[in-house]
């Protein structure tokens, strides 16, 4: 599926998007989880890593350093929800935001049963 361009003239606004399928990359590695494609809403490429052995990283307890599968660990991170961190600064967006992006969030669905 091919995303259309990233639409920088995108105002910043805060809006929670439905789970998202199908454009999200999921991996394990020794930094963690990534979760990665383009934002549902600017279409800007954006990624987020859970890291492993953080409590609480993005309200993201389960993760700790060897004990997951990668089949929980991805069930695990459909649970989060995910801002857009696309790295542009839209029009509107406050200054002290967290992630610099559009201001979308959402969770993804997982390929091995995680949000719906």
């Amino acid at each position: 599926m091919t995303n259309p361009p990233h639409d920088v003239n995108l105002v910043y606004a805060q809006v929670p998007l439905e789970a998202v399928a199908d454009r999200f990359r999921f991996s394990v590695d020794d930094d963690g989880v990534t979760v990665a494609g383009a934002c549902p809403r600017c279409h800007g490429p954006t990624s987020t890593t859970f890291p492993k052995g953080l409590v609480g990283t993005k309200g993201f307890p389960r993760l700790r350093r060897g004990g997951d599968s990668t089949a929980e660990l991805e069930a695990a991170a459909s649970a989060e929800t995910l801002f857009c961190e696309c790295g542009f600064t839209h029009a509107g967006q406050p200054e002290d935001t967290l992630f610099e992006g559009c201001g979308a969030q959402w969770t993804f669905k997982s390929a091995v049963g995680g949000a719906a």
